[in-house]
């Protein structure tokens, strides 16, 4: 079994990885729900999700930029992937579409559930997958 990451810290990045996405993920969920059950004039999901999906380009994009040293070796990354290997994108496509969609569909699910009740049905969506991938997929699923 291969050692597990360390920060600079000397921090397990598995176990701090999963603090940060736990504490994120919960903070989200009740966020979203506070400002969507204030009274007044609500926004748009829609513009929730677009601007959620562009920060989280823009820190992808930084973080190949990083990796790639200058803003021409992000360039060339993103056109190999876009457009060089096109059908591979357009694969990937796909279930970011739904992706969107999903997302679109979560803001209407918590401006209508109770926090509480939304959460546990949220977390089926692990079990769930776990499930189809078992049956669908024919994995095995192990600790």
């Amino acid at each position: 079994m291969a050692p597990m990451a360390k920060s600079d810290s000397g921090i397990n990045l598995k176990y701090l990885s999963l603090i940060v996405l736990t504490f994120q993920n919960a903070t989200l969920i009740l966020s979203i729900r506070y400002t969507r059950t204030l009274p007044g004039d609500m926004y748009l999901s829609t513009t929730a999700v677009v601007l959620a999906e562009l920060f989280k380009m823009l820190a992808s994009a930084a973080i190949i930029m990083k990796q790639k040293g200058s803003l021409e070796g992000l360039w060339e990354h993103v056109y190999y992937y876009t457009v060089v290997q096109w059908k591979d994108a357009l694969k990937i496509s796909v279930p970011a579409i739904l992706y969107v969609i999903q997302n679109n569909l979560q803001y209407v699910a918590i401006s209508n559930l109770e926090a509480a009740v939304f959460q546990v049905t949220y977390q089926l969506k692990i079990m769930t997958t776990a499930i189809f991938s078992v049956f669908l997929l024919r994995k095995e699923l192990i600790r």
